[in-house]
């Protein structure tokens, strides 16, 4: 006959309510400890005497730092603080003050074994320091694994890893590359229209571009002939109305083409004087059937008439009969230049 089972204690879990604050203490404690055997054990490998040199001294101390208290101290604080719940708050904290001990531990183990071992090889020792190797090994493979344990709890529940940079994208400036001043662009981007002074892609150099001042006159787009161009100031040096053309009457390929004044109503005549602003319209021609004067360089005259109350369209009156009696007259043969004497 079987009694039934007894409900736990309550004394049990009243005494783990009382111990759980405890238990940060405690592992602080551990690391604590171990921290002050480490600490001792250095000062005794350091600290000459006169009855041991240093190579026995190695072979001692090496026990300080790979052995019971330095292997099982800094792990059991480890799993004191993490693997009872709940967690302490200062986990971390002990997890890589036990990591530290750990690496310090290992750094004056393995130096301590190796001038140990050297030393009794000097003193042809063999046994002595075959035996003494295979037993501090067996030691060293012990604290690896405590230490590997360790590791493995901070890798996977403290360790943070640093965010990697992220690779520059094609047509975006890289880290630390400032923006650039002054007509270079930054990497990556187009480059800027030129600023002034420099003519533009697709006109030669050295002229100004439509509507800018400058020594030639503005060309006229197509649909602009005869209006009046942009207001601006012109140079004082240069005259407003230069005698020559500019040296370019067409624009290149890549510039809209301009369209140059017809030739048979130029913008201006070529005999006025530079000071006199040009026509808008070409003087009227003669009509057709007018006689050509006996010099060619004879002109014309005009007659005078209201501008108010004048036709423009009104016809010019043809010449008496008397001037075509004068352009049909005999020249006397003893006066003609060109008759040989």
């Amino acid at each position: 006959m079987t009694s039934p089972a007894e409900p736990a204690s309550a004394d049990a879990t009243q005494a783990r309510q009382l111990t759980k604050p405890l238990r940060e203490l405690g592992a602080l404690a551990l690391l604590g400890a171990n921290a002050v055997f480490l600490f001792v054990g250095l000062l005794r490998l350091l600290t000459p005497n006169d009855y041991r040199g240093f190579t026995d001294r190695a072979g001692d101390q090496f026990f300080s730092f790979i052995g019971v208290e330095a292997v099982a101290l800094p792990l059991l604080a480890v799993l004191l603080a993490t693997h009872v719940a709940p967690v302490v708050p200062k986990a971390k904290l002990i997890t890589q003050v036990a990591l530290g001990e750990y690496a310090f531990s290992a750094v004056l183990g393995t130096l301590t074994m190796l001038v140990w071992t050297v030393g009794r090889l000097a003193q042809a020792e063999i046994l002595d320091a075959l035996l003494g190797i295979l037993t501090r090994f067996a030691w060293l493979v012990i604290f690896a694994v405590a230490a590997w344990v360790v590791f493995t709890i901070w890798r996977a529940f403290y360790y943070v890893p640093k965010p990697k940079p992220q690779p520059g994208v094609y047509g975006q400036p890289q880290p630390g590359w400032p923006q650039q001043q002054g007509g270079w662009p930054a990497p990556g981007q187009p480059g800027g229209q030129p600023q002034g002074g420099w003519p533009a892609p697709g006109q030669p150099g050295g002229y100004p571009q439509a509507g800018q001042p400058g020594g030639y006159p503005p060309a006229q787009f197509p649909g602009q002939y005869g209006q009046p161009s942009p207001p601006f100031q012109a140079p004082q040096s240069a005259p407003p109305h230069p005698q020559s053309a500019p040296p370019f009457q067409a624009a290149p390929q890549s510039a809209p083409p301009f369209q140059a004044a017809p030739q048979s109503a130029p913008p201006f005549p070529q005999s006025a004087p530079p000071a006199n602003p040009a026509p808008q319209s070409a003087p009227p021609a003669a009509p057709f059937g007018q006689p050509p004067s006996a010099d060619p360089t004879q002109a014309i005259p005009r007659q005078s008439v209201d501008p108010g109350a004048a036709d423009p369209t009104q016809a010019i009156p043809r010449p008496s009969a008397d001037a075509d009696a004068d352009r049909t007259q005999h020249i006397n043969s003893a006066t003609h230049p060109e008759q040989p004497r």
